[in-house]
């Protein structure tokens, strides 16, 4: 076992695995409405999510996503274990998480089509209605949708994709930035985001606002598609 001593204390390294003062280390598998990856041990864990295997042999975050296809899945599914978390032996996807499906609909994540069967048909439907009118929702494939909503997350580089709107125009569930802060529409209050719960927050209906939420997805909301929030948001 290799031990490499530091001012800030002890580092040790366990199973490719890295520790300080002997306890583990938090992964980065909490999503962000940024779409970013971050470590934090007050989240809540609502929703899981995949993008494919983003971590290497040290459980380290080495990619931001592996393909187009971001999900967002029950965290329980006819008694999968998917512990432990980050598989390396065999690799496994690296399993994220969200506070609420609010936040995995900013983040650029739509429902799995295996755990989550019935929401994304639901999903899909209003999708199609709102974004694809021309066609019928059964010839547009899921390849395409998620091509759209990639455009819509991220830009080359992984900068998060964002357009401007006044924050009164905004249906339930959208989120959007201010002021370096996410913010999430409520049904009768805004409320400021953190990987473990919402806050109510005052501010001017009329702002305009960085949205952070896919264009296609909150048009999916104004037509009638409600995202789950948090308990922490009054209902």
């Amino acid at each position: 076992m290799a031990t490499d001593r530091r001012s800030a204390g002890q580092i040790i390294r366990l199973k490719g695995n890295i520790s300080i003062f002997g306890e583990p280390m938090l992964l980065e598998n909490t999503v962000t409405p940024w779409s970013t990856l971050v470590a934090d041990k007050a989240r809540i864990a609502g929703f899981m999510g995949n993008r494919g295997i983003l971590h290497d042999t040290t459980r380290a975050i080495v990619k931001r996503w592996v393909h187009q296809a971001w999900v967002c899945c029950a965290t329980a599914y006819k008694g999968i274990d998917r512990r432990p978390l980050f598989r390396t032996d065999p690799f496994r996807y690296s399993e994220l998480f969200f506070l609420d499906e609010a936040t995995a609909y900013a983040a650029g994540h739509r429902p799995c089509n295996y755990c989550r069967r019935e929401t994304l048909v639901l999903f899909k439907t209003i999708w199609c209605a709102v974004n694809r009118p021309e066609v019928p929702p059964n010839s547009v494939q899921m390849s395409q949708i998620d091509a759209q909503l990639h455009s819509e997350r991220v830009v080359l580089g992984g900068s998060k994709v964002t357009y401007t709107a006044p924050m009164n125009s905004l249906p339930f569930g959208t989120m959007f930035e201010h002021d370096h802060s996410a913010y999430l529409i409520g049904k009768q209050a805004i409320y400021l985001w953190s990987a473990s719960g919402y806050h109510p927050a005052k501010l001017s209906p009329a702002l305009e606002v960085h949205v952070l939420t896919p264009a296609s997805v909150v048009a999916t909301f104004s037509h009638g598609l409600k995202p789950q929030v948090h308990d922490s948001v009054s209902k």
